[in-house]
């Protein structure tokens, strides 16, 4: 079986200078690992950036790279790894549904959903509103990516459209210095509450945007992609 982790990288929907190229390093040192005894491959996904474009059209192309890698490579399960906004989509991709009905055509959400199996959120946003009460100058990047607010569908309703196959993975960085434990606490709590089963794993991971490159992060993938 051809089993696939796929990287999308953060930069709050408008940074140019995040790309795939941040989980270089990372992947250097997954393939390096010499206890990993499975067969796997790597790959790291592009998106157009805001203001350029508007939500949802991030989700839509990840989407669409995601069920193109699929196909082309004939790939049978694969695992998310998201980065900040990158972990906003990894969370997008497990539970989007029919809100993209006619945006997108429906057999391919279905195949993305049945062959993923793990969503590892690394550092990431799950909720717009708290984002902005915490830090309302934030809303220079999010004015930028959504026309409103009220577009982003919050955890408290996308929660309910979570394969119950997919194995959600909440990592943070208590030294990030962007984002507080508010958002993956917020995440965590939602799913405590309807009783949906998460790994969390928090600890000194780097400052933002050192988690993705961080010894400590390689090493939680390597003892949890492939059990």
């Amino acid at each position: 079986p051809h089993n696939a982790l796929i990287f999308i990288h953060g930069g709050a929907w408008i940074d140019k200078t995040n790309t795939p190229q941040d989980f270089k390093e990372l992947c250097q040192t997954i393939i390096d690992d010499k206890t990993i005894r499975q067969d796997f491959s790597l790959y790291a996904i592009e998106y157009r950036l805001s203001p350029e474009v508007k939500h949802p059209i991030h989700l839509l192309d990840v989407l669409e790279n995601i069920y193109q890698l699929l196909q082309q490579e004939q790939i049978d399960s694969y695992q998310i790894l998201g980065h900040s906004v990158g972990a906003t989509l990894a969370w997008q991709v497990a539970t989007c549904n029919k809100e993209l009905d006619g945006l997108i055509d429906r057999e391919k959400v279905d195949v993305i959903r049945s062959k993923l199996t793990k969503c590892y959120l690394v550092d990431g946003i799950y909720s717009l509103k708290e984002l902005l009460e915490e830090y309302p100058s934030y809303d220079y990047f999010v004015s930028q990516a959504f026309t409103n607010v009220d577009q982003f569908k919050d955890p408290q309703a996308s929660y309910i459209d979570l394969a119950p196959h997919v194995s959600i993975h909440i990592v943070h960085s208590y030294k990030d210095e962007l984002l507080s434990l508010r958002q993956p606490n917020y995440l965590i709590s939602i799913l405590q509450k309807a009783q949906l089963p998460c790994k969390v794993y928090i600890d000194d991971l780097g400052e933002h945007n050192q988690v993705y490159s961080h010894a400590k992060l390689s090493s939680y993938l390597i003892n949890t992609f492939w059990n």
